[in-house]
C-alpha cells in the first residue's frame, strides 16, 4: 500500500472509531412515572368511568366430567383436566388464566385481570385449555359479544360447548388515583414522555413531548433532579402549576391536579 493510501485508511479508520465512540455514548435518560395509587372511598370518580370501558377478569368455570369421545378424563389420561382459559376482543389474546391442578371447578381469582376497551358491537371469545393435553386443541371454544341480554349485573356466564361453564366478571372500569404521566430528567431540563389516555394530566392539557419549563414559578434549569422529582410526586389539593412548551414551540400554562385514572391493561398492567 502506498503512502497516500496508507494515509487515506488511517483518516477513514479515525473518522469510523470517532463515530462509533460518539454513538456509544449517546446520554440516556430514564423515564420516571408519577404516583399512581389506589383510590380511597372518600375520593369521588370525576370524570366518572367511560362506556366504553370494562374491568374484566376471567372467574372461575365448570368442566364437564367426560370429554367430546364420551370417556370420563380419568378413562381418557388418569386425572383430572388442568384447566385455563383465554380471552380474546377481537381475535386478539387478551387474558390468560393460570392452570389450577385437577379439577373440574376451577377458580382463577390469582389470575389477570384489568380494563379494557370493549363495547356491545366488539367480538369476544372464550377458550377452555387442559394444560396437560398433548394435542393444539382447546375442550372447548365460545364466541360471544357482551350484549345488554348478555350481561347479567357484572358478570357474564356463558355455556361454553365442548367445556361446561364460564364466568366473567363484566364491570365498569375501575379507577387509580394521580396524575397519569410519565417524565424525563435531561441535563438541565424536563420533558414528559407519555401519558395515560384521559388522564388528569392529559384533560389539563399536557401533552407528550412537552417541555417542561417552569414548576410552581421556578424555571425548571434552577432546579435540582430531586427538586423536579418531589415536585411532580408531591401535587398540592389546588394542583401545581407548570409552564410547558409543546413540539411547535408554543408555550402554555396549566395546573396539574390529581384525579381518577382509568387505565387500560395495554397501557398499565394488572388493575384490582
Amino acid at each position: 500500500m502506498n503512502t497516500k493510501r496508507l494515509a487515506s485508511a488511517l483518516v477513514l479508520a479515525s473518522a469510523l472509531a470517532a463515530a462509533t465512540l460518539q454513538a456509544g455514548c449517546v446520554a440516556l435518560y430514564p423515564e420516571i412515572g408519577t404516583n399512581i395509587r389506589k383510590i380511597t372511598a372518600e375520593q369521588a370518580l370525576d370524570p366518572p368511568p367511560p362506556d366504553d370501558l370494562r374491568w374484566i377478569r376471567l372467574v372461575s368455570g365448570t368442566i364437564k366430567d367426560s370429554m367430546r369421545d364420551g370417556r370420563t378424563w380419568k378413562q381418557a389420561i388418569g386425572k383430572l383436566p388442568d384447566p385455563y382459559a383465554k380471552l380474546y376482543i377481537n381475535d386478539q389474546e387478551v387474558l390468560r388464566t393460570n392452570p389450577k391442578n385437577e379439577t373440574l371447578e376451577p377458580s382463577w381469582d390469582d389470575s389477570p385481570r384489568g380494563n379494557f376497551q370493549v363495547s356491545s358491537a366488539d367480538k369476544m371469545r372464550v377458550e377452555i385449555w387442559d394444560a396437560n393435553t398433548v394435542t393444539d386443541k382447546p375442550i372447548g371454544v365460545k364466541d360471544f359479544r357482551p350484549t345488554e341480554d348478555l350481561v347479567l349485573g357484572d358478570r357474564i356466564r356463558l355455556d361454553v360447548p365442548g367445556a361446561g361453564e364460564v364466568v366473567l366478571a363484566y364491570e365498569r372500569a375501575h379507577a387509580m388515583y394521580g396524575l397519569g404521566l410519565w417524565f424525563e430528567l435531561r441535563t438541565d431540563t424536563c420533558f414528559l414522555t407519555r401519558m395515560i389516555g384521559g388522564s388528569p394530566a392529559e384533560r389539563a392539557g399536557a401533552q407528550p413531548g412537552d417541555e417542561v419549563v417552569q414548576i410552581n414559578g421556578k424555571d425548571v434549569k434552577t432546579m435540582s433532579s430531586n427538586a423536579v422529582r418531589s415536585a411532580f410526586n408531591s401535587i398540592p389539593s389546588d394542583g401545581l402549576p407548570v409552564v410547558l412548551r409543546h413540539a411547535d414551540g408554543a408555550t402554555a400554562s396549566v395546573t396539574l391536579r390529581e384525579g381518577p385514572i382509568y387505565p387500560t391493561f395495554a397501557e398499565f398492567g394488572q388493575v384490582d
